[in-house]
């Protein structure tokens, strides 16, 4: 019998590869269905239970904190078993357990908003413990090549699912919300999201464990990130994307609230706006992911980094259903290029020894920054005034959360022009013109050309049979 083809830098066999590419799918999917079907309605569970802004401050930021030192601990085990799938297989069944105890709180009507904030920082803590050792594995089983065409369909394929829980979702809440069972439908979501929780697990089992081996030499400590960082490219990448999500959070969190409350949007108008935004990631990533692989992630980043600053401005112009669709869509194109290639830049920035730390590192800062753009926003959101002068001129705004959005765009665009200058494309790729940006952002159209086999992710017509794509998902 003939040995495996072996088909990159790491010796992994072929077969074992496109095994763990296809489970890789499915774990994307089984992940995109508990987030459509769960995470999306938690702030609105906790708003229908009578929890106001200030908590779903507090949720959005406290379970951060767990998620950015438990990078650390996720580090330790790394780097003492010398394995990856094993961990991300354990802490997989320990988010079926959490899952699990929130759906015994839901459904047994005894929800309390501390409690499930509790709850909530161990289900986001166990989530971004998985973090490192996924980055690592899947950067040993990708090729520098063809990551962002197959991460751009991966990351498609778990919009669609997203986008179809979500409606899904808001289908149950609506009929049940009507009937007076609310709390019924909460708990059908929650029940779903525990099954696609199990399918994860299952997935994540039968990855390719690729051994690793870090070089003694590998080691890359938090005080040399630190020393290095005013100088290192990857630092300045790092500070890049906490410090936009910190701006971000500010104001994240509390979009559901202001539709919710302030525009009075029931749960189906909610779920059309919701759907409407993962839709267009869908449509957006498929096209993204070839770009970047031509020109960098550096280009995507540049592109969509313009647009985030106007995306919560956009929301002071009118309170129309049909408006903010607009809204959705345009935010929908934005976010998932950024997302994109700003969770590919790590796969290219780093050598492959020392993926998970700078990935470790990567997800404190993120989480800290999460956290405390959180906090701000908790805070704002009980203080702030929904009016105000300044010298002859006043505003007046629908909602004090507004004011938020407000500061929320000012200081994202602060971000963008300081460290726009500072973060470099890390791999040898051409500049793109003018006219083939144009035709990218004008061509979202993930279903020209080829065929995106669900299984893999891979377009077999363009890409050839042996060649797989990978990417791995986020905020």
């Amino acid at each position: 019998m003939e040995a495996e083809e072996i088909i990159n830098e790491n010796n992994v066999p072929e077969r074992k590869r496109r095994r763990t590419l296809r489970y890789s799918v499915w774990d994307g999917c089984f992940y995109s269905l508990r987030v459509g079907a769960a995470e999306t309605y938690f702030i609105p569970m906790m708003v229908a239970f009578g929890a106001g802004a200030f908590y779903v401050g507090v949720y959005t930021a406290l379970p951060q904190l767990f998620v950015a030192f438990a990078q650390f601990a996720s580090l330790f085990l790394v780097e003492r078993y010398m394995v990856r799938k094993r961990i991300m297989v354990g802490l997989a069944i320990m988010q079926v357990l959490v899952v699990g105890s929130i759906f015994l709180m839901v459904s047994g009507g005894w929800f309390n908003p501390w409690l499930f904030i509790a709850i909530a920082c161990a289900y986001f803590g166990f989530n971004g413990m998985t973090l490192p050792p996924w980055n690592s594995l899947m950067g040993d089983i990708t090729t520098k090549a063809d990551r962002g065409v197959y991460f751009g369909k991966r990351n498609g394929l778990m919009q669609l699912v997203t986008f179809l829980s979500i409606l899904a979702g808001g289908v149950v809440l609506q009929h049940f919300s009507s009937a007076g069972g609310r709390q019924t439908g909460f708990s059908i979501l929650i029940a779903i999201a525990l099954a696609g929780t199990f399918g994860s697990a299952y997935s994540l089992i039968r990855h390719y464990e690729v051994p690793y081996r870090q070089p003694r030499d590998a080691g890359f400590t938090f005080g040399d990130f630190i020393r290095r960082s005013p100088r290192s490219n990857f630092a300045h990448f790092v500070f890049f994307i906490s410090l936009i999500n910190f701006a971000t959070q500010i104001s994240s969190p509390f979009f559901p609230v202001y539709m919710l409350r302030d525009l009075k949007l029931n749960y189906a108008q909610y779920m059309l706006s919701q759907g409407i935004f993962i839709a267009a990631q869908f449509l957006a990533m498929r096209r993204w992911g070839p770009f970047s692989d031509r020109y960098g992630n550096r280009i995507v980043l540049r592109i969509t980094g313009a647009f985030l600053p106007v995306l919560p401005m956009l929301w002071f112009f009118s309170t129309k259903l049909e408006y903010i669709v607009v809204i959705q869509v345009i935010s929908g194109l934005t976010w998932g290029g950024w997302l994109l290639s700003s969770g590919n830049f790590i796969f290219d920035a780093v050598t492959p020894a020392n993926r998970a730390r700078c990935a470790a590192y990567l997800n404190f800062f993120n989480g800290i920054g999460i956290c405390l753009g959180a906090l701000i926003g908790a805070f704002l959101s009980e203080r702030i005034p929904s009016s105000f002068s300044l010298g002859t001129l006043s505003f007046s705004f629908l909602s004090p959360l507004e004011t938020i959005f407000l500061i929320s765009g000012l200081l994202r665009f602060a971000v963008i022009f300081l460290f726009n200058p500072l973060v470099h494309e890390v791999r040898d790729v051409r500049k793109p013109n003018f006219k083939e940006v144009f035709v990218t952002l004008m061509h979202i159209k993930p279903l020209s050309g080829g065929i995106l086999y669900f299984f893999t992710g891979v377009d077999h017509e363009k890409n050839g049979a042996g060649k797989g794509k990978e990417n791995g998902e986020e905020d």
